[in-house]
């Protein structure tokens, strides 16, 4: 990123502890790859007197030799880098003696699961170390990784070392779809959702589709290329986030296929339901899929109707559309596949557009007086937005279309027909929103001068 875009809250946060806290501070910053921690990181210290250290697959001495020769160039000791450590509370002990004890440090130990991976008792070094050392010194202490399972397993887990110690835990998530344009400028409104639909809110993908002025240009030179940058993305984020992939695979293939009742899943990969659950939920820790009941089920925790779906655009467009093709690909038969995925590519696009719809409402529930906002469907009608109040009744419903057609009256009425033939709750105060792509109707466009409780929206980047 040439620019620092978005998290400025995470940003505030880690300042505000660094500069608040008197004594010793401790910083958790974690979350799935790409997503970009060490950037927020590199953006805090700026400027600061600080260390930097990221930690590789390295062995246990090399990774050793490597923190203290990071030491002697942020401390200005090149004294550090000729010495030899025989345990990490020497080199712990190294860091206290060259330190400027007039001036704060804060040292980030990056890419942390590398250290506890290759030194298991790692995190109970630092324990002691910091319960006797850094914790009433002037110090900053930033562990970031990117392995999610195992930055809870060893900083936040009730059985984990350093459990209750941490000043501030940030878990980052994707970006808001509009941050989209942020990073692609040039972009109008409809190459904006399509380049969404690819990238979802992860910034480095954002960053990659930079030099793309089409949907369809990058889509063939990062994914359906066999050489591609992210046309190994998914078993990446995979091989690297979870110590069960394979399983993790199989389930994400199923979503992808449609199938999303817990029972049906269970059934398709031969395994208990709730041993299933355990790998949804570490799916849903990566924000990779996401559970979906109809938005007025009054226990939505314990609703039969939950349905699971993927909530990742990259991943949902990986498994919805391309990775039955990938026999194909590895053949070079990218121009076939494409041709092939023309329909499938569409509905992609078009559910990414509803969810970047439903997002658009939900950044204004409490204007529309909402608590929450969903999806409402039944037996043989859906609703593409549906917003409910505290009655329990619709405040807020809607349409999306993505389609080359200008979306008119017949619209709504039908949306208003779906609501009175199955006998919704509805507000008194209800506000329909229409969606589309395309623009609306004049017949439309006068009937909302006249009638505050219809939004039409045309762009979501506005």
């Amino acid at each position: 990123m040439n620019n620092f875009i978005n998290r400025e809250k995470e940003l505030s946060q880690l300042l505000n502890l660094h500069q608040q806290k008197k004594d010793g501070a401790l910083a958790i910053v974690y979350g799935r790859r790409r997503l970009g921690k060490t950037r927020l990181i590199k953006e805090f210290c700026q400027g600061t007197y600080h260390c930097y250290f990221m930690a590789d697959r390295a062995g246990e001495e090399a990774l050793k030799r490597s923190l203290a020769i990071s030491l002697a160039a942020a401390l200005d000791e090149p004294l550090l880098e000729t010495l030899s450590f025989q345990s990490w509370y020497d080199l712990f002990s190294a860091i206290d003696r060259f330190r400027s004890k007039e001036r704060r440090l804060i040292l980030i130990l990056d890419e942390y699961q590398y250290l506890c991976q290759v030194q298991p008792a790692f995190s109970s070094f630092m324990q002691k170390w910091w319960d006797e050392h850094w914790q009433q010194s002037n110090i900053t202490l930033v562990l970031c990784g990117s392995v999610t399972s195992m930055m809870y397993k060893e900083t936040m887990a009730a059985s984990a070392p350093l459990y209750g110690r941490a000043d501030l835990q940030l878990l980052l998530a994707p970006m808001h779809y509009s941050h989209t344009r942020s990073f692609l400028t040039s972009h109008d409104e409809q190459s904006l959702v399509e380049m969404y639909s690819l990238s979802g809110g992860v910034p480095r993908y954002l960053e990659l589709l930079q030099p793309f002025q089409s949907f369809s240009h990058a889509l063939r030179d990062l994914i359906l290329n066999k050489n591609g940058i992210l046309y190994q993305e998914a078993r990446y984020l995979l091989h690297e986030e979870i110590t069960t992939p394979n399983t993790c695979w199989s389930l994400l293939n199923e979503l992808g296929r449609g199938t999303g009742r817990i029972s049906e899943l269970a059934s398709r990969l031969q395994l208990p339901a709730n041993q299933l659950t355990r790998y949804i939920e570490l799916l849903r820790d990566l924000f990779l899929i996401y559970r979906e009941v109809p938005v007025l089920e009054k226990n939505p925790q314990k609703s039969k109707k939950g349905f699971y779906q993927v909530a990742d655009p990259f991943m949902r467009l990986w498994f919805g559309s391309i990775y039955p093709y990938e026999s194909f690909l590895e053949f070079d038969q990218a121009e076939l596949v494409e041709l092939r995925l023309q329909p499938l590519l569409q509905n992609h696009i078009s559910h990414c557009f509803e969810t970047m719809c439903r997002d658009f409402v939900r950044q204004r529930v409490l204007e529309l007086g909402c608590l929450r906002v969903g999806r409402q469907w039944g037996k043989g009608y859906e609703i593409d937005i549906a917003g409910v109040d505290e009655q329990n009744e619709l405040a807020v419903v809607g349409e999306c279309k993505w389609s080359k057609h200008q979306v008119g009256l017949s619209v709504l009425s039908e949306l208003k027909e779906k609501i009175e033939k199955n006998k919704l709750p509805m507000s008194p105060t209800c506000t329909f929103f229409l969606f589309s792509k395309s623009g609306f109707s004049p017949d439309l466009q006068d009937k909302a001068r006249e009638d505050d409780k219809l939004q039409l929206v045309s762009s979501l980047f506005g």
